[in-house]
């Protein structure tokens, strides 16, 4: 499955230690958002350990993205080829 995670946290220490367990199990697209391929028992821990480090006034989301998102997803000035803006959803 692939997951988009992203963050607001004021503490530093609390948002290095997210930080840190984002980047060891996917890569970094934004300064606080990580894209994320995992298992479901990977899914879980991700979950189980953000809930532990994290608390109700820091703003975590976690987005499963299904395959028709995936799909339809492209990064802008980047993804090349024929490109017909009519395929795509506003």
């Amino acid at each position: 499955m692939k997951i988009l995670a992203m963050y607001d946290i004021t503490c530093d220490k609390k948002r290095t230690k997210v930080e840190r367990l984002l980047a060891s199990y996917g890569y970094r697209v934004n300064y606080s958002v990580f894209e994320i391929e995992c298992s479901a028992s990977q899914y879980r821990r991700i979950i189980e350990e953000l809930l532990r480090l994290t608390s109700k006034e820091d703003n975590v989301r976690i987005y499963p993205l299904s395959a028709d998102v995936l799909k339809r997803s492209f990064r802008l000035h980047y993804d090349k080829g024929p490109f017909d803006a009519q395929e795509l959803y506003f």
